[in-house]
């Protein structure tokens, strides 16, 4: 699915789907209605519907996601699963007082190590001392760990020399995306919450959206610089990123720095496992 798609464009995706077919030959809505009477007959339960919404760059248009599930739940009793981000997802779907919202946060670095497919490239990254630094940069964030274990692959031992050059790399260039395409892009609106947002850090407080709005300011969305959060029941406004919140706790602002702070970490995570 697209941004901006309309509510009939997505029921008749889900309806193909539901049905079988893959074009739009047949009365949908029918032959839908058929396939999930005897669904329910033989499984007396309705089948889950998961509607993924793709990112949303900035000028696009929701994607009309609230009126299509409503009219999958209130039509067809279907249980319906957005998958999508923030940027991703009209505020209104988050406000039709039977949504459950289920957050999928950052992993730690504990279970990030747990997982079966990275116990190769945590225990080169240990190996090399860039462990540390490796998730100081991504974070707990899969699918990053997954380019990291394809670098490992493209150089496999002894090729060590050129395998921690090149995590080194993947590194740099992540705090360089997160500078240069993140924060330096951001709207004026985002760039003033940055002020705010390292008064905060120097005060050592948390910046809530309470807060935000005592000072005239909300997010804007999308924003691949901040997102609100729950922590303690309240809502936090924090990095989006691992490596965004690094160059604003560092006050990154050029290429340079960031070498600089990659070369840092490397070489302190290296000496502690040294």
């Amino acid at each position: 699915m697209e941004s901006g798609q309309t509510k009939g464009v997505i029921l008749d995706a889900a309806y193909m789907a539901i049905s079988g077919l893959s074009t739009r030959t047949f009365d949908l809505t029918d032959r839908t209605k058929r396939v999930l009477f005897f669904y329910k007959l033989l499984f007396r339960h309705s089948p889950i519907v998961v509607i993924q919404v793709p990112e949303r760059s900035a000028g696009q248009q929701y994607a009309d996601v609230t009126a299509a599930t409503r009219a999958l739940t209130d039509e067809h009793d279907l249980t319906v699963v957005v998958d999508g981000s923030p940027n991703s997802l009209p505020p209104e779907l988050l406000t039709t007082i039977r949504q459950v919202v289920v957050e999928v946060r950052a992993m730690s670095k504990e279970m990030i190590e747990s997982i079966d497919e990275f116990q190769g490239i945590v225990t080169r990254l240990k190996k090399h001392g860039l462990d540390e630094a490796t998730f100081a940069v991504l974070g707990g964030v899969p699918a990053l760990y997954r380019d990291v274990k394809r670098v490992s692959s493209k150089y496999p031992a002894p090729r060590d020399t050129e395998f921690v050059a090149e995590v080194k790399g993947f590194l740099l260039r992540t705090l360089l995306e997160a500078l240069t395409k993140n924060i330096v892009r951001a709207s004026a609106n985002t760039d003033e919450i940055i002020k705010i947002y390292k008064e905060c850090l120097k005060a050592g407080t948390v910046l809530t959206s309470v807060e935000l709005k005592a000072r005239g300011k909300a997010l804007d969305y999308p924003n691949k610089v901040f997102r609100e959060t729950d922590v303690n029941k309240r809502c936090v406004v924090e990095p989006a990123t691992a490596a965004v919140d690094l160059i604003l706790r560092n006050d990154i602002v050029n290429d340079d720095q960031c070498d600089a702070y990659v070369a840092h970490l490397c070489s302190t995570n290296a000496a502690k496992s040294g």
